[in-house]
Parts: structure tokens; sequence; C-alpha cells
């Protein structure tokens, strides 16, 4: 079957490519599988962190409307949970991503 072709998602953006967004707009998350495996409760998991962490961002103390996995992974227990602002949850996320890209990097070097 072939492709469908379209405009990117990104508003004003005028390129055309086979999926939601082109190469400059997509998202690194966007083939991510993290979402399919948070637990069926996820949300209420989640607001029970924002709650007990006063909803403060846990890295630099501004408001926080995310929740992150102190150790990443699939260890969804409360300890392993903490508030977190979007702009810090992006920065540890990009960190994180970027070790795994270098030591990939590496390995295939050896």
């Amino acid at each position: 079957m072939p492709k469908r072709w379209g405009l990117c998602a990104e508003v004003g953006c005028p390129v055309l490519c086979d999926s939601t967004y082109c190469g400059s707009h997509r998202k690194p998350w966007a083939t991510s599988t993290r979402r399919n495996r948070l637990p069926n409760n996820w949300s209420a998991i989640r607001a029970k962190v924002l709650r007990r962490d006063g909803r403060i961002c846990q890295s630099c103390g501004d408001a926080a409307t995310e929740v992150d996995h102190i150790i990443p992974g699939d260890d969804h227990s409360l300890d392993n949970l903490a508030a977190i602002c979007s702009p810090c949850h992006r920065a540890k996320s990009a960190r994180e991503g970027n070790a795994v890209m270098q030591a990939t990097r590496r390995s295939s070097y050896e």
C-alpha cells in the first residue's frame, strides 16, 4: 500500500511528509511505547505524587505539572516518582536519551 502524503501537522509548516510531522517537527517520543507501558491506574498514581509533592518541582522548585521516574524504566512505585515541571522534565529526558545514544555509539565501536 502506498504511503499517504500530507502537510506536516505543525501549524504553518508547508512541508509535505509521509507521517504526521516532517523531519524538522517530528517529536522524538512519537514512536515511544512508554504510554502503553504505564499501569492502568497511572492517572491516580500521578495525582497522588503531585499531591504528595505539593505540586512543586523536585528539581528546581517551580510549579510542577508532570511526574518523573527518578530511575528510568518501568518502576512505577511511589518511591521512584517525583513531581517535576515541564522544562526540567524535558531537560532530564534529553540528558537520559543522549546518554543512551552515546552508550549505543560507543558499544558499536567496540
